[in-house]
């Protein structure tokens, strides 16, 4: 039969209900197969019963109200296991600290952590093949940006400077200002000038470009999550990163392009991760879309935690200013004198380092941390086993809330971990950059944030530099609030906060 001709034929046959049904029906049974291979043996939560779409009512049920079934289930098998499913996957949760150990130990071959990133953002389309699977950015973070903090933090104080005056100027009395937006904008500024020096940090367009291309990523990579891999890089295009990375190349481009050719005399190099980048990338990825795309995924990775963090902690400080506020700028005036802020000098911010971390832990942070994606199968001591295919999380929000490992953890107290570190454990492990299976803001074990010792600096000085000029409280009858996208912490980005010039 020739194709004219069973065209109409094909034509008839999906005009029919029955048809479309029966694909539909085709269409479930082959992804129940698929999902069925993968999915742990453990109880779900919201799921139905009917077998090809429980999973799928699990997902709906879970995004109407995420937080309340991650905590359900917590609570129903905190010393087991159960699993939710999103739009987008299904999760293995973990909630008891040994059992959470246990898998963290387990090889990268056999749990990933990198694969988890992957999947979650699309990295290989949306940041770049070389992003999600050449990482030798990790340690330059790691390493380099951490110990050039010293030497960076007076040209990131000039950028906090100018940032605060330009997004709040010098008001007499109160104001309402815009938080999220005017922090965002001082975070993408001081982060580019450790990136870059001053050749991007001032340039308006490449901050706009850095801040639009985190929001960007995301939401490419979910209009080409159902697409099969062989048509997302030609799909990516066409989704708003595509045009956020053609701007990238037009502004960063001849500034990479130099750095690559240019035959620097010594003591001339530039010392700024655009040049560790180049000076460490593999002959394969020394070309400038491939610099330039890690310099943007650096961005991402620095301004949207940075900035969801410390603006948190001001939304809590503006809802309890008279309580915080003096003590947290009394530290600051004691310890930089002439308002003069040094690396040493943000060392000796206790409280301001307590109040950060408390805050890290009480707001919102999103409902899983430690993902890996298993590749091989896993089985936990119990028996348990987690099939190839298979992701496992745990539950930030019922850790940082759990009275196994603090007291009255339902309230904000900003000084509980100084007054835990005048009490007890030595020096370091209750500061803000230090991790733990309870305190999961930066990751934890061999993945954890590489970039938190800088981050928590960078926030440091913002706070700082706010406390020593103005005064900020919430509207009265105004509160952020907690908000999800599936698994994810959506921040309060449009909460105005009232502001003034600080006199006293």
């Amino acid at each position: 039969m020739s194709a004219e001709a069973s065209s109409p034929v094909l034509v008839q046959i999906l005009s029919q209900p029955w048809a479309i049904f029966g694909i539909v029906i085709t269409l479930a049974v082959i992804k129940h197969v698929y999902d069925s291979r993968k999915s742990p043996d453990v109880p779900g939560i919201g799921y139905g019963s009917f077998p090809m779409l429980r999973q799928w009512r699990g997902a709906i049920s879970f995004m109407l109200d995420p937080a309340k079934h991650m905590i359900e289930g917590c609570n129903k098998y905190g010393k087991s296991y159960f699993k939710v499913s999103t739009l987008q996957d299904e999760y293995l949760v973990v909630s008891q600290k040994e059992k959470i150990q246990e898998y963290l130990a387990a090889s990268d071959d056999v749990l990933n952590a990198q694969d988890s990133f992957n999947d979650a953002f699309q990295i290989p389309w949306t940041m770049g093949w070389g992003v999600a699977h050449r990482a030798y950015h990790v340690p330059l973070v790691r390493v380099n940006l951490t110990q050039n903090i010293s030497r960076n933090v007076p040209g990131m104080m000039q950028q906090v400077e100018e940032g605060l005056q330009q997004g709040f100027g010098d008001p007499e009395d109160w104001v309402e200002v815009p938080l999220y937006d005017t922090i965002a904008k001082i975070v993408a500024k001081v982060s580019n000038r450790a990136f870059s020096g001053m050749q991007l940090c001032q340039n308006e367009e490449h901050l706009q470009n850095v801040m639009d291309y985190a929001q960007a990523v995301v939401l490419s990579a979910e209009l080409i999550r159902p697409f099969p891999n062989w048509l997302k890089p030609f799909l990516v295009k066409f989704t708003p990163i595509g045009s956020r990375k053609r701007r990238a190349m037009q502004i960063m481009g001849p500034i990479v392009q130099e750095r690559l050719t240019k035959d620097y005399k010594e003591g001339e190099k530039p010392d700024d991760m655009i040049q560790w980048l180049v000076d460490a990338a593999p002959p394969v990825e020394r070309t400038v879309p491939q610099i330039v795309e890690r310099i943007m995924a650096l961005n991402v990775a620095s301004i949207h935690t940075t900035t969801m963090t410390l603006t948190s902690a001001l939304y809590t400080l503006g809802a309890e200013w008279e309580k915080y506020t003096q003590p947290l700028r009394d530290e600051v005036r004691q310890y930089c004198e002439d308002n003069e802020i040094t690396k040493q000098t943000l060392g000796k911010l206790v409280k301001m380092d307590s109040f950060l971390r408390e805050s890290g832990r009480y707001n919102n942070t999103g409902l899983t941390n430690l993902i890996r994606n298993a590749r091989k199968e896993f089985r936990f001591k119990d028996g348990t086993i987690v099939p190839p295919g298979a992701i496992i999380t745990a539950p930030p929000l019922h850790l940082h809330r759990s009275e196994e490992f603090y007291t009255n953890p339902q309230v904000f107290d900003g000084f509980r971990f100084s007054r835990l570190k005048e009490e007890s454990q030595g020096p370091t492990k209750h500061q803000m950059v230090s991790t733990d299976i309870e305190y999961l803001l930066f990751g934890h074990g061999k993945h954890a944030c590489p970039g938190r010792f800088f981050a928590v600096n960078e926030m440091k000085l913002i706070f700082a530099k706010l406390l020593q000029q103005y005064d900020l409280k919430l509207i009265p009858g105004t509160a952020p609030k907690a908000m999800f996208i599936g698994t994810m912490a959506v921040p309060e980005t449009k909460l105005n906060v009232l502001l003034r010039k600080c006199y006293k």
